[in-house]
């Protein structure tokens, strides 16, 4: 892999101490840093990352000496290098860095948002988005998720002003000056990509006690009415996330902040959540069921991450996929259990086909890939990431049964808490927990591209033993376009769960299907069969036509799922 985006190890953060002084009506910002380092060897220079800032001066303090530093700035590789005069010593050091920079306007880094208030003057606010490597606009940091480091935060701001960060406020003065000096608790030790904080003309609801832990809804003044829905559903998938993983949710707070400009949905930054302003506010007496699930589902997404990917990161932005499909799973099963009767899992069976439409693409792509440039990790975000990465957690779940699944993240969080992970790591738990081969299928699903289409058929003397054959599903684009033979080839290990009837009993089965045609052994001669029961399976199934008369006949015994994969099975084959 190249290395022209990645920091030498040779320097390790230990602990960041910030200070900013924002202007919102200039639109810049100046800063004070202050970051003990670990040196794994003497250096004569460091680099970290840096975007859009000016260095006005930097220096190195080690062993009671100081060393002056020249600071060059590569806006190409986003990177910063401070030269020494001389070498400096392995061990302990910290790097003070003043400089300013511009609160920009492209909603990334550190950016200026704009709302008009009830009065029609136009307010700002200041915002950071930092995933996925966008904390180098706002502060000079070792930006990449494995240089975990805790961050401590000094806001210095105009005094009309409110702000919010990770933390909790533990001082509240005034400058000499006459601004208002918020100083935040140190955060536990997280990625840069997850530090965040809003300034502006703000205000918040009354906090609710999750289980110890202040809930608050953070929006602009005259829209307090539009929370409660936002505050219930928080404080029930804060609650529900902690029983379910089995650790108390990692924060001091927790502030669900309405931003009025935000390119995402949301961002999981660790106690200060940051939303569009449509996904978190919403008024349940004139809401659609459709409205209040998303703003449910977008909650409920970020607070999954709360544990999973904050508490627990992965190392490089490869690992985004993981990140993204397992809060989307997380999401899913939180509303399930907030709203029973919005029956979620039907809903995101109906969804899914999108995934499955794209993935059947000669374009696809494996849903993990090489990440090397900031570019390639902002790829990452899209149908294949959230909801084919979810569909296969989803799957794997259903296939190892939920209890012994749970088992499993709990031992890989409880394991890697405050640390970085590859994907390998949670395989290895949950094969661990269910003495499954958990790696050799979900491998077959995270590193190819497409899904297969599977045929039964009952064979034998007695008609017990089912032959399942998997080919892949896959459409070319374009009139000239050609397919490698090799793509054809691929093979999968597709977790089936099979039921099927045999006069007026009804058996349930589990068969892992790895080879291009395996036979199986039934505990009966089954009159009819259905291969996706409970319709978890990212694949599609192939019936000839006595298989589907015989499904058809017993329509009313399929679920709602069931029945839609049918239609949409046969439709895909045509």
């Amino acid at each position: 892999m190249s290395d022209r985006f990645r920091l030498p190890r040779t320097a390790l953060p230990r602990h960041y101490v910030l200070a900013l002084t924002p202007d919102l009506d200039a639109g810049r910002f100046d800063g004070e840093l202050a970051v003990t380092l670990h040196l794994g060897e003497p250096v004569e220079q460091l680099v970290a990352n840096a975007l859009d800032l000016v260095i006005d001066d930097a220096e190195l303090e080690s062993a009671g000496e100081r060393w002056t530093a020249v600071a060059e700035l590569d806006p190409g590789t986003e990177r910063v290098t401070f030269r020494f005069d001389r070498p400096v010593p392995a061990g302990a050091a910290v790097l003070r860095v003043r400089y300013h920079g511009v609160l920009n306007e492209k909603l990334t880094g550190f950016y200026r948002s704009w709302y008009t208030d009830e009065n029609g003057s136009v307010q700002v606010v200041a915002v950071t988005q930092f995933e996925a490597t966008h904390a180098r606009r706002a502060m000079v940091c070792w930006d990449e998720p494995e240089m975990k480091a805790p961050l401590s935060l000094t806001l210095v701001i105009d005094p009309a002003l409110e702000a919010v960060a990770n933390s909790a406020v533990v001082e509240d003065s005034t400058t000499p000056e006459g601004r208002r000096r918020l100083r935040f608790a140190e955060t536990m030790s997280m990625s840069t990509y997850l530090y965040a904080w809003v300034i502006g003309p703000l205000t918040a609801t009354d906090a609710v006690d999750v289980r110890g832990t202040p809930l608050r809804v953070v929006h602009r003044p005259g829209q307090g009415e539009l929370t409660s829905f936002a505050l219930e559903s928080g404080a029930f998938g804060l609650d529900w996330m902690a029983r379910y993983y089995g650790i108390e949710y990692p924060g001091d707070k927790c502030d669900l902040v309405s931003v009025p400009d935000f390119a995402f949905g949301a961002m999981e930054n660790l106690g200060c959540i940051t939303f569009r302003e449509a996904l978190l506010l919403v008024d349940p007496a004139r809401a659609t069921q459709s409205e209040l699930q998303r703003v449910a589902d977008v909650i409920h997404h970020e607070l999954a991450h709360m544990w999973f990917g904050d508490l627990v990161t992965m190392k490089w932005w490869n690992g985004i996929w993981l990140n993204e499909a397992f809060a989307t799973f997380m999401e899913m099963k939180c509303t399930d259990a907030f709203r029973p009767e919005w029956d979620r899992w039907t809903d995101f069976g109906l969804t899914r086909t999108a995934a499955l439409e794209v993935d059947s693409l000669t374009s696809t792509r494996p849903i993990e890939f090489e990440v090397v440039s900031p570019e390639d990790a902002e790829a990452m975000f899209d149908v294949l990431t959230y909801e084919k990465g979810a569909a296969v957690v989803r799957m794997l779940e259903q296939f190892l049964g939920e209890d012994a699944f749970r088992d499993g993240i709990r031992a890989y969080l409880a394991e890697h808490a405050y640390a970085n992970t590859e994907t390998t790591d949670l395989w290895d738990a949950l094969e661990a927990a269910t003495d499954q081969p958990v790696r050799r299928i979900a491998d077959s699903w995270i590193f190819q591209g497409g899904y297969p289409v599977v045929t039964p058929e009952v064979t034998g003397e007695e008609r017990r033993t089912l032959r399942l054959r998997q080919e892949r599903s896959m459409f070319a684009q374009g009139d000239s376009a050609e397919v490698d033979p090799g793509e054809l080839d691929r093979l999968w290990a597709v977790p089936v769960l099979l039921r099927y009837g045999a006069g007026d009993t009804v058996y349930d089965e589990r068969f892992l299907l790895q080879e291009r045609v395996e036979h199986f052994e039934l505990k009966a001669t089954p009159d009819w069969l259905h291969l996706n029961s409970g319709g978890s399976g990212f694949w599609r199934a192939a019936y000839d036509a006595a298989g589907l008369a015989a499904l058809g006949d017993r329509l009313t015994e399929l679920s709602a799922l069931e029945r839609y994969q049918l239609v949409d099975d046969a439709f895909s084959s045509v």
